[in-house]
């Protein structure tokens, strides 16, 4: 049995090979809605190590300090910040 690979945004089929990432990773082009992404992403932050991040940042740590020493992104912390605060 084949496994048939599905778009993440709009769940459809129809989708083809478009390259590779720099990382070396299979990119796919949706052709019912047009986007171009990686279909199996990894995350590399699990929930408790986010937590922690997210409590420094709170304890007055700054963005830069945060960076340094678990070598996250800022916009990585801002992005978590904002999905915290809209939850």
């Amino acid at each position: 049995m084949i496994k048939k690979l599905a778009c993440r945004m709009c769940l459809s089929n129809n989708i083809v090979m478009n390259g590779c990432t720099s990382g070396g990773r299979q990119k796919y082009h949706c052709k019912d809605c047009g986007c171009y992404r990686t279909l199996k992403t990894t995350q590399y932050y699990d929930e408790e190590r986010k937590e922690e991040i997210l409590k420094t940042y709170k304890e007055r740590a700054s963005l830069r300090g945060i960076r340094r020493i678990y070598g996250v992104s800022m916009p990585s912390v801002l992005r978590w910040l904002k999905k915290k605060s809209q939850a």
